[in-house]
């Protein structure tokens, strides 16, 4: 703020004929008094706005969590969320209030490996401080695993062009403990051939009012699919999926679809039909979310 001193009067021993001049109602200085002030004036308050907004810096946040525990993504008054932890925590770390924007609304309950929030701040503290700093205070089951500096228009959401989901579910009656928490158990005989069939149906742009929450208030419902598939190991099965985007609920009752189409309850080819008919009640239930988890996002 150097500069800003610089144009103000330096001097505290002016005459008391100088003071008076200055000290005088804007009615009474002379008018070429009242341009210089004015002038003056703006010259500070400009100073002083860009001595703040020109040294804040857009940081770029990677970040895992295991959701169990949290109300999803979304600030809720009185309820823990990711979102508003990593924002108490950053508030703190950087002792000036913040506001983080993420990638996306993970669900109560829902995972993620590689979540991306960015967010503003005037400290120059070091990438590798505020990683450190930022997970000494949040809680366990939340790691800031990465931080960067972007862009000044780089947005969390709005940048994203495209995220991978995966939903995972053990095929076994017996869950490990150890395992319960990041997967769904569906023991019951599945036919794998019209589970990949139904999936298949998926790919490409479609309208995906049928397999989202009924609550969405999103008039745009198109979603773009890239890629949509199984991935079987033992006794675990993986539904990997890549888009352009993701509506409330739509991974976990595409799944829960994909599961009455296994059991023989939707047949492969009604997948179609009921993407085109554009009403929830025609798909299956919504998959738990404790087998839910976001991969990544592409920017």
């Amino acid at each position: 703020m150097s500069h800003v001193r610089s144009v103000l009067p330096e001097s505290t021993t002016s005459t008391s004929s100088q003071h008076d001049r200055l000290a005088m109602a804007p009615a009474t200085r002379p008018a070429s008094l009242n341009v210089m002030m004015t002038a003056l004036m703006g010259v500070i308050a400009h100073s002083v706005r860009y001595a703040i907004t020109d040294s804040m810096r857009n940081l770029k946040l990677t970040l895992a969590y295991d959701g169990t525990d949290f109300h999803g993504w979304q600030i809720q008054p009185g309820l823990p969320t990711v979102q508003g932890a990593l924002q108490d925590a950053l508030q703190k770390l950087f002792n000036h209030e913040v506001k983080v924007a993420g990638s996306g609304r993970t669900d109560a309950g829902a995972h993620a490996h590689a979540q991306v929030a960015s967010t503003q701040t005037i400290r120059r503290m070091a990438a590798s401080a505020v990683v450190r700093g930022a997970n000494a205070l949040l809680p366990a089951q939340i790691r800031v695993l990465s931080a960067e500096d972007a862009a000044p228009d780089f947005h969390a959401r709005r940048s994203a062009r495209a995220k991978v989901y995966e939903y995972r579910i053990w095929r076994g009656w017996i869950v490990s403990p150890f395992e319960c928490r990041y997967v769904y158990a569906f023991p019951y005989p599945m036919d794998a051939a019209a589970v990949d069939d139904a999936t298949r149906r998926f790919l490409g742009m479609h309208d995906f009012t049928s397999f989202c929450s009924s609550a969405v208030e999103i008039e745009d419902r198109v979603r773009t699919i890239y890629d949509a598939r199984w991935y079987r190991k033992g006794g675990q099965w993986t539904f990997r999926v890549r888009g352009s985007g993701f509506l409330q609920y739509m991974v976990r009752t595409i799944v829960g679809t994909l599961l009455y189409v296994g059991v023989g309850k939707i047949e492969p080819s009604r997948i179609s039909e009921i993407l085109l008919q554009r009403d929830r009640r025609a798909a299956g239930p919504c998959a738990p979310a404790c087998g839910l988890h976001l991969m990544s996002v592409e920017y």
